[in-house]
């Protein structure tokens, strides 16, 4: 191999964290240049002249699923391997023009932590810088169903394995900030909670640790939130913390009040919305839905802010042996939400 040949390969591949690549979501970047993603949500902006591209990566399990999508068209599933690999992104592309990428993660940290190592064209290749990103920013900050668990599934598609049905951009979330034309970052993670976790865990990076790192399982990488600071925060947590029962409610509203007065600090200038949660109900034994709705109203009241504020939604059934919101349901909540912050963000 020539020296020019030589040349004209290493001009075509680039690290994970060249600045020709923008993320869109929390992430971490390591020493070698590489991208770790824990968080659902990320999306991986790229454009490139090129037949083809690939991505180099490592993957924690067989469980972390992405999309990826081409020039805009309709996103093919990626289920990533345990270990190293090289995954074919696209190819067949015409060479003559610029191609865009996105490659978006679907699925939670519990389901695979990632590492990017870079991406790659075929010779004579060129990576463009990619698009800039909406001015208007969102963040979200909740569980399992903010996470968009089981938010793939349709009546009419059968996941082809369970990990299938986990789909981040088909959460209430994503689906409002694609509505209101803006970024969106999910600060998410299933089964945690503001004071403990579905268990009654609290020993765990709960939702006032995990808002403060790039990666939830990862305390070593704390997020710098000037990187992002969001107009508008929606908040939907308890669904945990009131699985084991109803928890005391100075605790409970304590702690959620601070966490928001960390978001405060963190975007003194956002319209922050305290959601109940659509899996949360009211039981024979105990009036769960109810009790979470009154403790909410005490977090609002007790921060006196104006820019706080509480915002209800309906109960969701999700399916038989899943009561996590599906694809219809978390647009619906979505559809409930817009009104709600268009009117505060005048949008």
């Amino acid at each position: 191999m020539s020296s020019t040949d030589t040349q004209a390969k290493a001009a075509v591949a680039i690290a994970a964290s060249s600045p020709s690549i923008v993320y869109e979501g929390r992430h971490a970047v390591d020493a070698t240049g590489a991208v770790r993603l824990g968080f659902p949500g990320v999306r991986v902006h790229g454009r490139f002249r090129g037949s083809a591209v690939e991505l180099r990566a490592w993957s924690g399990s067989d469980e972390a699923c992405f999309d990826v999508a081409v020039d805009g068209g309709a996103p093919e599933l990626l289920r990533m391997q345990a270990g190293e690999e090289t995954y074919r992104l696209a190819h067949g592309l015409a060479e003559d023009r610029a191609h865009t990428l996105v490659l978006a993660r679907r699925t939670e940290s519990w389901q695979g932590v990632c590492t990017l190592r870079g991406l790659s064209l075929p010779a004579g290749g060129e990576w463009l810088r990619a698009e800039p990103l909406p001015a208007r920013r969102l963040l979200f900050i909740g569980d399992s169903v903010t996470c968009g668990e089981m938010a793939g599934w349709t009546p009419e598609v059968r996941a082809p394995f369970p990990a299938a049905n986990n789909n981040a951009f088909c959460s209430y979330g994503m689906r409002l900030a694609q509505r209101l034309g803006a970024q969106c970052h999910l600060v998410s993670y299933g089964g945690r909670g503001v004071l403990r976790d579905w268990r009654g865990r609290r020993d765990i990076a709960n939702a006032p640790q995990y808002y403060e790192l790039a990666l939830p399982d990862d305390p070593a990488t704390p997020w710098d939130h000037r990187r992002y600071v969001p107009d508008g925060v929606g908040v939907q947590l308890g669904t945990n913390d009131f699985n084991q029962g109803i928890p005391d409610e100075a605790e409970f509203v304590g702690a959620y009040g601070r966490l928001l007065r960390k978001v405060r600090r963190d975007a003194p200038a956002a319209w922050i919305v305290a959601m109940d949660s659509p899996i949360v109900i009211d039981l024979p034994s105990e009036p769960r839905r109810t009790v979470l709705r009154q403790y909410l109203d005490a977090v609002v009241a007790g921060l006196s802010d104006e820019r706080v504020i509480r915002a209800s939604l309906p109960v969701c059934p999700g399916v038989p042996g899943n009561g996590h919101p599906t694809q219809a349901e978390q647009s619906a909540m979505a559809a409930e939400l817009e009104p709600i912050f268009r009117g505060v963000l005048r949008w």
